[in-house]
C-alpha cells in the first residue's frame, strides 16, 4: 500500500525543493547575504535577451536600477531548462506577469551555457512565457554580483526604487510572490 504513494511523495519533494546546492543559508542570513552583495556591484552590467534586446542594469547603493523598468517591481529569475522546479515555476510566473502586468516585470535569468538563443526561443514558446529571458555570459557576471546563486530557481525581487525586497529560494508557491508583490507596491 505504501508503495503507491512513493512516487508522489517523491515529486512532492522534487517540487519544494530546487535544484543545485543544497547547503543552504537560513533565510534571514541569506537575505543579509544577498543585500549587502548588492553594495559590491560596482558597474554597468548589459543582459542580452533571445530576441535581440539589451536590459541595462546600473548598481545603486542598495539595489540596481533597470533601465526601461523605473517604476515597475522586478522578479529576476535565476533559472535553467533542465530543473524541473524551475518549469514547475514558470506557469506561476506566465499568472503573475498576466495579473500585474502594469507594475511587475519578471525577467528570466539562464543559468546554462550550451543553449542558443534560437532553443531558448522555441523553449519560451513552448511554455508561453511571456516575459523575456535572457541568455549571455553577464547572465553569470549577474549571479556573482548577487553573491553567486547556488540553487535554482532563485528568484530575487526589487521595488519600484529598484531596491532589494526579497528573494526566494527554490520553489516559491504563486500566493506568497502575489503578496510580496502587494507589500512591495504599498512600500
Amino acid at each position: 500500500m505504501i508503495t503507491k504513494f512513493i512516487p508522489i511523495i517523491l515529486v512532492s519533494i522534487l517540487l519544494l525543493s530546487g535544484c543545485g546546492d543544497k547547503e543552504k543559508a537560513p533565510q534571514e542570513k541569506q537575505s543579509k547575504a544577498v543585500a549587502k552583495k548588492q553594495e559590491k556591484v560596482s558597474n554597468i552590467i548589459n543582459l542580452k535577451t533571445t530576441d535581440g534586446k539589451v536590459i541595462k542594469l546600473t548598481a545603486l547603493d542598495n539595489g540596481i536600477k533597470f533601465e526601461d523598468y523605473e517604476g515597475k517591481i522586478v522578479l529576476l529569475d535565476f533559472f535553467a531548462t533542465w530543473c524541473p522546479p524551475c518549469l514547475a515555476e514558470i506557469p506561476h510566473l506566465v499568472e503573475i506577469q498576466n495579473t500585474f502586468k502594469d507594475h511587475v516585470q519578471i525577467i528570466g535569468i539562464l543559468m546554462e551555457e550550451s543553449k542558443s538563443n534560437e532553443e531558448i526561443e522555441e523553449f519560451r514558446y513552448s511554455k508561453n512565457m511571456n516575459f523575456p529571458v535572457t541568455n549571455s555570459t553577464e547572465n553569470f557576471l549577474l549571479s556573482d554580483a548577487l553573491g553567486g546563486i547556488k540553487s535554482l530557481p532563485t528568484m530575487v525581487m526589487y521595488d519600484k526604487n529598484g531596491e532589494y525586497f526579497m528573494h526566494y529560494v527554490g520553489a516559491a508557491p504563486q500566493e506568497m510572490i502575489e503578496a510580496d508583490i502587494q507589500k512591495a507596491l504599498a512600500k
